[in-house]
């Protein structure tokens, strides 16, 4: 069917919206090629039927369990490019094969489609190559500082 890439409860976000007796959901779904076209309410019966599978203690499809109170649903064609098979090997890593050149963005080897979301991860999985890679790095220029310091 579809992915969610984004799950967040905004009452337990935001002091602002914040109420102890309900959740604020705010979903983002991709690819959403085939949804586009739909009614709200279809949309909104297969989001409450996903959730449901992710949270059977909370959740009914039927809402039996959680109501909907309100609800807004915002369309955004061509928002996230659309993966086509044997794509992902030619996404690069945030190592590169220069030496203390690193890369970041959506574009690079993360798990998500190329989004915010991938953004973000993929920021951190370059924050983390470079956090590895630091010791080795100044044991080299400090290595090679020491020789040329020998060597003058």
């Amino acid at each position: 069917m579809y992915a969610f890439l984004v799950v967040t409860d905004m009452m337990a976000s935001l002091q602002e919206y914040y109420d102890p007796n309900c959740s604020m959901l705010e979903l983002v779904f991709a690819p959403a090629e085939e949804w586009i076209s739909r009614s709200d309410s279809e949309i909104i019966e297969a989001t409450m039927s996903e959730l449901a599978k992710l949270f059977p203690d909370e959740i009914a499809a039927d809402q039996s369990k959680a109501k909907i109170v309100k609800y807004h649903v915002v369309k955004t064609p061509r928002s996230v490019y659309k993966t086509i098979p044997n794509c992902e090997p030619c996404r690069p890593l945030q190592r590169s094969p220069i030496e203390g050149f690193y890369l970041a963005g959506d574009y690079t080897k993360q798990k998500y489609l190329a989004s915010m979301e991938g953004a973000v991860l993929s920021g951190k999985l370059c924050a983390q190559a470079i956090v590895q890679d630091t010791e080795l790095l100044l044991g080299r220029k400090l290595k090679n500082s020491q020789t040329e310091v020998t060597v003058a």
